[in-house]
């Protein structure tokens, strides 16, 4: 028997590496959803607290400033998570190569950035993928 190479990596352990990364990413999306959640509560309270006061200069400018507030983490919140998913995307392509299997597929083909965000998503390779499997059976 050989012995191995150092910095030589197996398929095998190259995808363990890259599955580490796929998982850690899909935790950051995931909190980063909670966060929107968060911010969306804490929103409603000032605003409601915010239509509690008088329609003066204070009212205005409280409301501009939670505007901006919100649009800002709205902005660098999303492009983290669009981030996030680009690099999955990435993990799941180079697994599926090194595998020689489409094994992974969520963001590839179901993710907001591909599917879209609004109603079901059912991108066309779904049709094809279940004709095939249809085939083999």
């Amino acid at each position: 028997m050989t012995e191995k190479q150092a910095g030589v990596l197996s398929d095998f352990e190259r995808i363990e590496v890259l599955l580490h990364e796929y998982d850690s990413l899909r935790d950051e999306i995931q909190q980063r959803i909670g966060h929107v959640y968060q911010v969306v509560i804490i929103c409603a309270v000032l605003a409601t607290w915010l239509l509690g006061r008088d329609l003066d200069g204070r009212f205005w400018a409280g409301a501009a400033l939670l505007i901006l507030l919100i649009a800002a983490f709205g902005w660098f919140n999303g492009e983290d998570i669009k981030r996030a998913a680009a690099q999955l995307r990435g993990i799941e392509q180079h697994i599926n190569h090194l595998t020689g299997e489409e094994l992974l597929t969520w963001e590839t083909h179901y993710g907001g950035a591909i599917a879209g965000y609004w109603g079901r998503p059912r991108p066309a390779h779904v049709e094809a993928r279940a004709k095939k499997l249809r085939a083999k059976t």
